[in-house]
């Protein structure tokens, strides 16, 4: 970066963080540890860091002007992610990192969500970019267990003569 944007970075960066603590969402952030892939292709870490807290910005539903800054263009208005700005000091972000939003009241539970990409968009970036999408229960693909007492058929037909 060159000498004329170098200083002019770190007060930005320091406007985000401001900013962020003022009109943003205290949340826990956590990266993935040795990830792994499954055999479908499926991301699958051994584990998480411990959490890390931040002050980050939510947006439950960008604008299509928002999208198209960031280049991501959804196919049909109606299908918008969720977008959070995270500070750009933020420890190795990557793709499969988690942010857990805390609940305000006692008995719902916190929601965590996980990114699924990640941009900036500026020349002197005060923040990242990240979309997001909601991480259920652990989902996991079937296996052969779950086919063994199964037939091969695909429709169950109750007077099947054989």
């Amino acid at each position: 970066m060159g000498t004329l944007f170098q200083h002019d970075a770190t007060i930005y960066r320091k406007f985000f963080k401001e900013q962020a603590k003022l009109l943003g969402i205290p949340a826990l952030y956590q990266y993935p540890i040795e990830m792994d892939h499954t055999v479908h292709a499926q991301e699958d870490p051994k584990g998480y860091s411990d959490p890390i807290p931040l002050d980050i910005i939510f947006d439950q539903s960008p604008k299509l002007k928002t999208w198209k800054k960031l280049g991501w263009v959804p196919e049909s208005p109606e299908d918008n992610s969720y977008l959070i700005q995270v500070p750009y000091d933020t420890p190795n972000l990557q793709k499969g990192s988690l942010i857990t939003l805390p609940s305000p009241l006692p008995l719902i539970p916190s929601r965590v969500f996980k990114i699924t990409e990640i941009t900036v968009d500026q020349v002197l970036p005060d923040s990242w970019y990240c979309k997001v999408a909601p991480k259920f229960e652990k989902m996991n693909a079937l296996t052969e267990k779950d086919y063994e007492d199964k037939p091969n058929a695909y429709l169950h037909i109750e007077n099947e003569i054989r």
